[in-house]
C-alpha cells in the first residue's frame, strides 16, 4: 500500500492506493481517500481495471495478446524506437510530462493534468512510487507512460501519445505501434524487476482504449474508490464536495481536484 498526505483548507487527507486491509483510525486524519483500491467497503464506488500476471513467461505473455498486438510490437522491434526509463524523475522530468501530456488532453478534448495532479506526483515521486517510461524517435517523444508503483503492482497512472495529432495514416499506424511497443517493454521491465501484477489502470467506456488493452490479454479485477470521514470537519467537507460535485455536473465544469487514476490511448 502506497499513502500520500496534504492538507487542504486545513484539513489533513490521507489518500491510499492498493488497499488491502481494514486501516488502522488516525485521529490527525480528518478524510481517508481510497484510490484503486483492491479491498470493497460500502462507503466506495466500484469500476474495473485490468491485470496482467508477471509470473507467467514472457512468452506466455506473448501468446497472452492478440494476433494484432503481437505484430504490432514486432514491427514497432524493427523500428529506431528508443525507449528510456526514469525510476527517480525531477521536478523538470515531471514538468516536461506535463507540457506533453497538456497538448495531448487539449486535442483529446480531456482533462488537463494540473497543479494538484502534479503535487500528487511529487508525492509519490518522494517516495520512489513513481516511474516515468517513453518512447523516443530522432529525439521526439512519441507516447508516455507513466506509474504507481508499490513492492509488487506497477500500476499505470497516465498514458498520452502524439497518435490524435498525426496528420497521415502511416504516421498514426507508426505511433500506434510506438504505443503498444512501450506497453509491452514496460510488462517486461517491471516483470524482471520482480513485480508480480501489471495493471492497466482502469477500464473505460472508449472502445478504442478497451480494444487497446485487452489486445494484451490479462483478467478483468474490480477495484474501488471514494472518500471516508474521520472527523466531523471531514464530513463537512465530503458534503460539501458531494454538493459541488452535483453542481459541476451541472455546469460541466471540474471544481474539485480528485486524482483520475485513467489511461488513455
Amino acid at each position: 500500500m502506497i499513502t500520500i498526505e496534504r492538507k487542504i483548507l486545513n484539513i489533513t487527507i490521507k489518500t491510499c492506493f492498493f488497499v488491502k486491509e481494514h486501516l488502522q483510525n488516525e485521529p490527525s486524519v480528518s478524510i481517508i481517500g481510497y484510490s484503486h483500491s483492491f479491498m470493497p467497503l460500502s462507503s466506495l464506488s466500484s469500476y474495473e481495471t485490468l491485470h496482467i500476471d508477471l509470473m507467467k513467461s514472457e512468452d506466455e505473455l506473448m501468446m497472452g495478446m492478440n494476433q494484432t498486438t503481437r505484430r504490432q510490437v514486432r514491427r514497432a522491434e524493427e523500428k529506431a524506437f528508443e525507449r528510456v526509463v526514469i525510476e527517480k524523475p525531477t521536478n523538470n522530468d515531471l514538468l516536461k510530462f506535463q507540457t506533453f501530456y497538456n497538448n495531448f488532453a487539449k486535442n483529446k478534448k480531456t482533462h488537463s493534468c494540473n497543479l494538484y495532479h502534479m503535487q500528487t506526483m511529487k508525492l509519490l515521486r518522494d517516495q520512489n512510487a513513481l516511474l516515468i517510461t517513453y518512447i523516443k524517435q530522432d529525439e521526439e517523444i512519441l507516447c508516455y507512460r507513466i506509474y504507481i508503483i508499490d513492492d509488487n503492482v506497477a500500476m499505470n497512472l497516465y498514458s498520452a501519445s502524439l497518435f490524435r495529432m498525426a496528420e497521415s495514416a502511416e504516421t498514426k499506424k507508426m505511433m500506434g505501434q510506438a504505443n503498444r511497443l512501450l506497453t509491452w517493454k514496460s510488462i517486461l521491465w517491471f516483470k524482471n524487476k520482480g513485480y508480480d501484477v501489471y495493471d492497466f489502470g482502469g477500464l473505460t467506456t472508449d472502445q478504442n482504449i478497451r480494444r487497446f488493452k485487452f489486445g494484451f490479454g490479462g483478467e478483468i479485477v474490480p477495484v474501488y474508490f471514494g472518500y471516508q470521514a474521520n472527523s466531523y470537519a471531514g464530513s463537512i467537507i465530503l458534503k460539501i464536495r458531494d454538493l459541488k460535485s452535483v453542481i459541476s455536473s451541472i455546469r460541466n465544469i471540474n471544481v474539485w481536484p480528485i486524482l483520475s487514476i485513467t489511461s488513455f490511448l
